[in-house]
C-alpha cells in the first residue's frame, strides 16, 4: 500500500474507532451507573477508601477524576499519540459526561475537594511521567508510554469488573449495618446484557487501539551473516537520517561506525535500533528499525511461520488474534511474552512484526571472478544459496525465504521483502543502470535469487556506493 493510501486507512479506522467508542462509552456508562447503585463488593470498597482518607465518597470520585484526567492529558501529550488523545477527550467531553449528567450523577463540587485534588493530581502525574521523556531530559521528544497503559488498563478495567459486578451475582463479604438510601434503578430490558457486554467488549478492543503505544512500523531485519546486516544497517540509517533526521534509540556508536563506509564493518554483537518520521502530518506513523543480533531464520522457523499463518487463515482466528493483541497491551512485558508465545521469542520477534527484511548478500552469490572475465550471462555465475529459491516444477525442496514468502501472503501476517545488497554487481550483469527498471529487477529475481512470484515486487536492490536503493527500502516500510 502506499504511503497516501496508508494514510487514508489510517485515518478511517480512526474515524470508524470514533464513532464506536462513542457508541460504547455511552453504553457502558449506564452499565456503570447501574452497578453502582447495586451497592456491591466494589461499591463499599470505595466508600471504605474514603472514609480511610477522610474524603467520602464525592472526594474519593474527586481523586479518581484528576487521577484519570491526567493521564489523559499525558496520553494527549505524547507527540505520537496527538490524534488518539483529541478523539479520547472527546469522546469523554461529548458523551461520558453528559451521560453522567443526564442520569444526575454529575453534581459534586469539585473545588470543594482541594485535598483530593492535588492528591489525584499527583499521583496521577508519577504514574504518566515513569519511563517518559521530555526536554529538556530528551532529545526533543515528549512521550508517556505508562500514561497510555496505565489509561488503557484503569478504562478496560472498570467496564469489566463493572459488568462483573452489574451482572454476577454473588454475596458480599462485607456486611453493611447501615441503611442505604434508595436509588432509582436506570431502566433496562431483556437484551440489554447483551447490549453491556458488546459495549464492554467494544471498550477493551477499543481502547487497546487507541492507547497502542508501540503504534509504529516495527521492522525485523533477518541476515545469513553479521557483515551483511552491518552493511545494510549503516547504509539505511544513514539514508533515513539524510532524509528525515533519524533518532538512534539504542546502539548508536555501532549505527554511526556502520554508517562510515570502512574496509572492514563493525560486528553487531547486541541490539541495535533508530526511528525516523517520514514527513509530517496528522496520520504519519513513526517507522522503528531495529536488529536485535538474531540468529538467521532456519527451516524450523520457516515451518513455524506457515503454521502461523494456516492458524491467521479464517476470518474468525484473524479477529481472535487482533482482539488478544489489544486485549494484552496493559499486561506486563513478562506476562505478554508468556501468553504470546507460540513457538519462542525468536519466532514471536519474526511474526510479530509489522515488515520483515530478509537480506541475501549478492557478492556471495555471484561469483565475480566469472563477471570480470565477460561474455554473456550464464548459470554458472550464480550460485544460490539452498535459503533462496523456488523449486522448478515442483521439484526439490523449497528455500526458507521462498516458504516464508508465501507464507506471510496471508492476511495479519507481516509484510516481507527481500533485501539485495550489494546490487550493483547485478546491475552491472543485465547491462543496465537504474535499479527501478523493471526488466532488471524480475531478472534480480528470477535469474539472481530464484524467487517465485511471491516476490514480485518486494525484491529490494540496495548498494552502498552512492547509497543506492535505500530510500526505496524507507518508502516500503
Amino acid at each position: 500500500m502506499s504511503r497516501s493510501g496508508s494514510r487514508r486507512a489510517e485515518a478511517l479506522r480512526l474515524i470508524v474507532a470514533l464513532v464506536a467508542i462513542l457508541a460504547a462509552t455511552a453504553a457502558a456508562s449506564r452499565m456503570l451507573v447501574a452497578a453502582w447503585d447495586d451497592h456491591g463488593l466494589v461499591y463499599h470498597l470505595v466508600h471504605g477508601f474514603g472514609r480511610t482518607m477522610g474524603w467520602g465518597i464525592n472526594g474519593t470520585v474527586v481523586f479518581v477524576a484528576l487521577f484519570g484526567a491526567v493521564l489523559v492529558v499525558a496520553f494527549a501529550l505524547d507527540e505520537d499519540k496527538h490524534v488518539q488523545g483529541i478523539l479520547l477527550l472527546a469522546a469523554i467531553g461529548l458523551v461520558f459526561v453528559p451521560t453522567l449528567v443526564v442520569l444526575g450523577r454529575w453534581r459534586i463540587d469539585f473545588l470543594a475537594y482541594p485535598t483530593a485534588i492535588a492528591t489525584g493530581v499527583v499521583v496521577g502525574g508519577v504514574v504518566a511521567t515513569v519511563g517518559g521523556t521530555a526536554p529538556p531530559f530528551s532529545n526533543g521528544r515528549v512521550s508517556f508510554p505508562t500514561a497510555a497503559r496505565g489509561l488503557y488498563a484503569a478504562v478496560a478495567g472498570t467496564a469489566v469488573v463493572g459488568f462483573l459486578e452489574r451482572y454476577l451475582a454473588y454475596g458480599s463479604p462485607i456486611v453493611v449495618v447501615q441503611n442505604t438510601p434508595t436509588v432509582d434503578q436506570v431502566a433496562g430490558g431483556p437484551l440489554t446484557p447483551v447490549v453491556d457486554l458488546l459495549a464492554v467488549s467494544a471498550l477493551v478492543y477499543l481502547m487497546g487501539y487507541f492507547t497502542r503505544y508501540s503504534d509504529v512500523t516495527d521492522v525485523v531485519i533477518s541476515s545469513p551473516d553479521d557483515g551483511t546486516v552491518s552493511s545494510f544497517l549503516g547504509g539505511l540509517y544513514d539514508a533515513a537520517d539524510r532524509r528525515y533526521g533519524a533518532t538512534t534509540l539504542e546502539g548508536g556508536d555501532v549505527l554511526n561506525d556502520a554508517r562510515a563506509l570502512q574496509h572492514s564493518q563493525p560486528s553487531v554483537t547486541g541490539r541495535v535500533a533508530f526511528q525516523y518520521q517520514p514527513g509530517s502530518g496528522v496520520f504519519v506513523r513513526r517507522r522503528k528499525v531495529a536488529y536485535d543480533n538474531i540468529r538467521p531464520v532456519t527451516d524450523e522457523d520457516a515451518a513455524a511461520i506457515e503454521t502461523v499463518a494456516e492458524e491467521r487463515s479464517s476470518l474468525g482466528s484473524r479477529a481472535w488474534y487482533g482482539f488478544r493483541r489489544h486485549l494484552l497491551l496493559a499486561a506486563p512485558a513478562s506476562v505478554r511474552s508468556v501468553l504470546r508465545r507460540s513457538g519462542g521469542a525468536h519466532l514471536d520477534r519474526l511474526v510479530g512484526a509489522d515488515v520483515m527484511l530478509l537480506l541475501a548478500p549478492l557478492d556471495e552469490i555471484i561469483d565475480q571472478y566469472l563477471v570480470e572475465e565477460g561474455g554473456e550471462f550464464d548459470e554458472s555465475w550464480v550460485n544460490t544459496p539452498a535459503y533462496l529459491w523456488e523449486p522448478e516444477d515442483g521439484v526439490g525442496d523449497a528455500g526458507r525465504y521462498h516458504r516464508i514468502g508465501e507464507a506471510c501472503g496471508a492476511a495479519s501476517m507481516p509484510d516481507v521483502y527481500v533485501v539485495a545488497t550489494d546490487a550493483d554487481i547485478a546491475l552491472d550483469i543485465h547491462g543496465d543502470d537504474d535499479f527501478d527498471d523493471d526488466e532488471f529487477l524480475n531478472f534480480l529475481r528470477t535469474d539472481i535469487l530464484r524467487l517465485g512470484t511471491a516476490y514480485l515486487g518486494r525484491v529490494l536492490p540496495v548498494s552502498r556506493t552512492e547509497s543506492r536503493g535505500y530510500d526505496d527500502v524507507l518508502r516500503r516500510l
